[in-house]
């Protein structure tokens, strides 16, 4: 062993001495290769020891009682093996061989002298060992594996409606792009909550260190559509701007209203997609104490495209993506849904233009919603209805348990109040939308269906004319108001819907353990308050196809990456740490859109 170490060093020194030209990340990999196969090689050699070596009969099977001294793994499982024992150490070249030649002792028993002046002696026989060690068998151990993020591809064989329609015999082109939200947690919002991150290495928390990774992980999945909250402004024009656009992205920023300093972003590769129209919308409402934060949110329609050269060569459906971060408080779910309401309500808006033109628009929804999966907020989403009359407003987003609360607030209708211009179907108030209209084209069709179709109900539609001429089934039936002539307090419903018909790309719990899927942590709790929604795919049959557009309408979810559970992440030190650098984790998916060829 002494010989052996300065060679090896020596070696070393030698090897160190000689140049390198190769890049240093394949020198390290190679480094940990070779380190990796030379101790395998060690391992390797004295198992070839132990099977050249002669076998010994059961009778020469020697019994070892010394903590420091273990039988060889096939003697304690009761097999022929070598009585040649070897410890290999991995953190150097050396290897230590014990040799144990002794041969059972043929004596019967061992004598000791006693009595006085050990005149006397006394035999003692021999102990009767067991056949097996005292020691118990070593049990194979699973090797531990630490599992990342992985990409999980969506079983199609779930999917119950597309298998049981036969295949069409013409196919369009289609196109595959990737949706990225995430919240990278705006660095003024952790200096102000530091609290929530003592358990973090105090470099991990510093925005160039934070900053790298996150444009490292941007840059590792090259999404095509990126969805940020909480994107502090001098950050993102100072850093993450300048790098976004070399990397081929069209971005639109929001920052919060009022005195904060962070907002949301949506970029895009302006090479698959062309932006149609871009709604930046703010829910502070001055005039309403509902709507009195500072919550935004973007609602981006994009035209997807398939170039060659500066052609066009296909054109897919309009994309209507919505990126917002809700409000937090959780005990103010009323505030939440109003939030809510209104961004639906824009993206209802955008839908039904779309629709005029004759075009069916699909829809990507992503954000920090800061609502539990399954929680009324959630259904609201995911189901299109929300009867919400009488929940407490801490239930909606089942953040936090308030029911040991005596008071607490119930949610009644109706939930905002007209001058927000919003419907309990989250659609913009008619009146509102004839008035944008005629404010974009004053003196063209200032008098609309819609607003015309508003006044069948009024007063003086309801008092038949005397000089009216009588006509059955057409001048004979009395209007009915029903609700359009009740107050607005009256008329909202106990149930708030929309039509949107959204799904969510997570599913919320792992496979396999059955674990909940986190997409935030911090020192007080772990929870998936981040969502990625979007309208799936209807297979339109053969006779819709032939009689009106031939491209499937909606979404196909491809593949999404897996998001991790509690007790991965608290054994990584919890969330900011070396690999992830916000405290919440990011959420990717691919979808298939099909294609109209131009």
């Amino acid at each position: 062993m002494e010989e052996s170490t300065p060679e090896t060093s020596s070696s070393v020194q030698e090897k160190s001495e000689k140049p390198s030209l190769e890049d240093p990340a394949t020198s390290v990999e190679t480094n940990i290769q070779e380190a990796t196969c030379q101790t395998q090689e060690q391992t390797q050699l004295p198992m070839l020891t132990e099977f050249n070596a002669p076998a010994k009969t059961p009778a020469e099977i020697t019994e070892f009682w010394d903590d420091y001294l273990l039988p060889a793994v096939d003697e304690m499982q009761g097999g022929e093996s070598s009585s040649m024992l070897v410890f290999a150490s991995p953190l150097s070249n050396t290897q230590t061989h014990l040799k144990i030649c002794n041969e059972h002792d043929t004596q019967t028993g061992w004598h000791f002298p006693a009595g006085l002046g050990l005149a006397e002696e006394v035999h003692c026989p021999l102990w009767q060992f067991p056949e097996v060690s005292y020691y118990p068998p070593l049990e194979p151990t699973a090797q531990f594996e630490v599992m990342w993020r992985v990409w999980e591809e969506v079983d199609e064989s779930a999917s119950a409606e597309g298998t049981s329609l036969k295949p069409l015999p013409f196919t369009n082109a289609s196109m595959e792009f990737t949706v990225m939200s995430y919240n990278i947690l705006a660095q003024d919002l952790l200096e102000a909550n530091q609290g929530l991150y003592t358990h973090c290495p105090l470099e991990v928390l510093d925005w160039s260190y934070r900053c790298s990774l996150l444009l490292e992980e941007i840059l590792k999945w090259a999404p095509d559509i990126l969805c940020l909250q909480e994107v502090q402004e001098n950050h993102y024009q100072e850093q993450l701007f300048p790098v976004l656009s070399q990397m081929g992205y069209s971005c639109v920023y929001k920052r919060r209203t009022g005195n904060k300093t962070d907002g949301c972003a949506t970029c895009y590769r302006s090479s698959r997609f062309c932006e149609l129209s871009v709604t930046l919308l703010e829910f502070l409402r001055p005039d309403t104490e509902l709507l009195d934060r500072h919550n935004v949110g973007i609602v981006l329609l994009l035209q997807p495209v398939v170039t060659k050269g500066p052609k066009i060569k296909a054109k897919g459906p309009p994309l209507c993506v919505a990126n917002t971060h809700l409000l937090f408080n959780p005990s103010r779910g009323d505030v939440k849904l109003a939030q809510l309401a209104i961004l639906l309500a824009e993206i209802d808006s955008v839908v039904q233009s779309c629709k005029a033109k004759g075009e069916h628009c699909n829809l990507i929804l992503c954000g920090d919603f800061n609502a539990l999966p399954h929680t009324p907020m959630y259904q609201l989403i995911a189901t299109g209805e929300l009867f919400f009359q009488g929940l407490p407003a801490w239930m909606i987003s089942g953040q936090e348990d308030l029911s040991y609360k005596v008071h607490c607030h119930r949610l009644q209708a109706p939930l905002w109040p007209s001058s927000v211009g919003i419907t309990d179907s989250c659609q913009y108030s008619t009146v509102k939308e004839v008035l944008e209209n005629q404010h974009q084209k004053p003196g063209i069709l200032q008098f609309s269906h819609d607003f015309l179709l508003q006044l069948r109900f009024c007063p003086a539609a309801c008092v038949r004319p005397l000089d009216l001429e009588l006509i059955p089934g057409v001048t004979d039936n009395t209007p009915d108001a029903s609700r359009k002539n009740l107050p607005y307090d009256k008329s909202f419903r106990h149930t708030i819907r929309h039509q949107l018909e959204l799904e969510s790309v997570y599913k919320h719990i792992l496979p396999g353990s059955g674990n909940p899927e986190i997409t935030t942590l911090h020192s007080e709790g772990a929870a998936t308050v981040d969502y990625i929604f979007y309208t799936q795919r209807r297979v339109l049959t053969a006779d819709q196809k032939v009689g009106g557009n031939s491209v499937n309408e909606g979404l196909k979810l491809i593949g999404s990456l897996s998001l991790l559970s509690e007790d991965v992440l608290l054994s990584m030190r919890g969330l900011p740490n070396h690999i992830f650098p916000s405290d919440h984790l990011s959420l990717l998916a691919k979808f298939q859109l099909e294609l109209n060829a131009s």
